[in-house]
């Protein structure tokens, strides 16, 4: 986690969930919403990242996570407009946490993660890298379904601009 987020997380936001929900420990609050696992062009076919809903258990790298995988156990690879999230595998600990139902995975398509980009840059004048874009794009249907107070906490890490080339190749504009 990047110094400040994680100094803003330690100083403001875990007092914060701590008061409002009565705890001495976070790990007995509430369950977390996890935003967003890239989906690449969707679920129905192989063009995905989808280790954790559409892949099995099994060791790669040292590590036991869900991977994508054919019939014979060997590895597949992800897809991803974002280079970041093409990996055919999860880190173990969000397996963990998928498992033990603490953390709620969501997708977005990379479609969706390219709106999510161009209206972040255009409004915000931020330019988000990709693997953000994909949680920017699930917090956008998710807000329509929220009370005005609820909170959501987004980190746009990473810089766009490395991405500048892939999405102007992507929309068929000159970068």
């Amino acid at each position: 986690m990047a110094p400040r987020l994680k100094e803003i997380y330690l100083k403001e936001i875990q007092p914060a969930l701590k008061a409002e929900f009565k705890l001495k420990n976070l790990n007995m609050g509430p369950k977390i919403e996890k935003i967003v696992i890239n989906m690449g062009l969707g679920l129905d076919g192989n063009e995905h990242a989808a280790s954790l809903s559409k892949g099995l258990p099994g060791i790669l790298h040292g590590n036991r996570t869900y991977l994508l995988q054919d019939s014979d156990g060997q590895i597949t690879e992800g897809h991803s407009i974002s280079a970041g999230l093409d990996y055919p595998g999860i880190g173990p600990e969000h397996s963990w946490l998928n498992d033990l139902g603490r953390v709620n995975y969501v997708s977005s398509t990379d479609d969706e993660a390219l709106n999510a980009f161009e209206i972040c840059s255009k409004y915000e004048g931020i330019i988000p890298a990709l693997e953000p874009s994909h949680a920017l794009a699930y917090v956008f249907k998710l807000s329509k379904k929220m009370k005005r107070e609820q909170i959501i906490i987004v980190n746009l890490c990473g810089r766009g601009d490395k991405d500048i080339d892939t999405v102007s190749a992507y929309l068929g504009v000159e970068a």
